[in-house]
């Protein structure tokens, strides 16, 4: 009897064929074919057939019953009041149907479609032991949709583009750096002037919607050479041929490195004469002032430029005409 058994149930059981699994790769928008072979001609004609992805029943399909309907998440916009206007194509599930095959078409994607997708067939002979489930995986993929910055104590602030500081020199700051609607999540990297940094990343996932959110904070320990130097962070995933990019511009106080007066001050009396100040590598611009013996009268001028470091020179020139009671002074 036990022989009995065994033989009864396999000539019940269903031909489940997985092999090598299809997979499918789209973006959100796009319209996918998921295939479903039936093979008619050589399994005879069948009864029912059902798509699932997952656990969830996504499409009921009888020739018999002249029945064919979406489920589920492929009916959600029949249900929502914003797309009445779609009236009897809201449904973004349809099923294409020849002697040979009975595929799945899903338009326009979302990026929670992603999924194992098998297709079920009730075959009325099932004599023939023709496959009777076939699965096909679905992986979507998005661009991320924006990359931005921000200083890590004030994250509601986007700071892209912008000039941020000024900062003491040898003090540190953390940066962070957000992409959202990218799927798989992106990569990010940091370069700040010449200098690959190396950030913290995490990575939040809205179990609702799909939506990812990459974060990546950053801490920056500033020098004087760092003044106007550029911060970058940048994103990429394999739907990007380029990285998305943003930057800010990173503004460091640093102390003069020097101050000189040019070495002849020798002037003539009664003649006019001028003498040059120079301070040089600070920023911001340096102030130089001159003081005067009392009553003498005299005019500045000043010239500036910015040096390859982001650093200043300053040249003030005072323009005087010296008496003898200015001698030495």
């Amino acid at each position: 009897m036990k022989h009995l058994l065994l033989l009864v149930f396999a000539l019940l059981a269903p031909n489940i064929i997985r092999g090598e699994i299809e997979e499918i790769v789209a973006k959100a928008g796009d319209e996918v074919l998921l295939s479903c072979p039936v093979n008619t001609p050589e399994c005879g004609d069948f009864h029912s057939l059902k798509w699932y992805r997952d656990s969830s029943r996504m499409y009921v399909y009888s020739p018999a019953a002249k029945f064919s309907n979406a489920e589920g998440v492929l009916m959600d916009r029949c249900l929502d009041i914003s797309q009445r206007s779609l009236g009897a194509d809201c449904a973004r599930g349809y099923l294409e149907v020849t002697d040979t095959n009975a595929d799945l078409k899903i338009t326009p994607i979302e990026i929670t479609d992603e999924g194992e997708y098998r297709c079920e067939i009730t075959y009325l002979d099932v004599s023939n032991n023709c496959p009777v489930v076939h699965f096909t995986n679905l992986r979507t993929v998005a661009a991320p949709e924006y990359v931005s910055m921000s200083i890590s104590s004030n994250p509601d602030e986007d700071i892209s583009g912008q000039v941020v500081g000024p900062y003491s020199s040898g003090s540190s700051v953390a940066f962070s750096c957000e992409s959202g609607g990218g799927k798989p999540a992106p990569s990010v990297s940091w370069r700040f002037g010449e200098e690959d940094l190396e950030g913290e990343t995490t990575v939040d996932e809205n179990i609702l919607n799909g939506d990812i959110t990459v974060t990546s904070v950053v801490v920056v320990d500033l020098e004087r050479e760092h003044s106007g130097a550029y911060l970058y962070c940048s994103v990429i995933n394999e739907v990007l041929d380029e990285p998305l990019e943003t930057q800010v511009q990173v503004d460091v106080n640093v102390a003069v490195k020097s101050v000189f007066i040019e070495e002849e001050t020798t002037g003539q009396e009664d003649t006019e004469m001028v003498i040059s100040c120079s301070a040089v590598g600070g920023r911001p611009l340096p102030v130089i002032s001159w003081h005067m013996p009392e009553g003498v009268e005299f005019e500045t001028e000043e010239e500036s430029e910015i040096l390859e470091d982001e650093t200043f020179k300053l040249i003030s020139k005072l323009t005087f005409t010296p008496t003898k009671e200015e001698n030495e002074k």
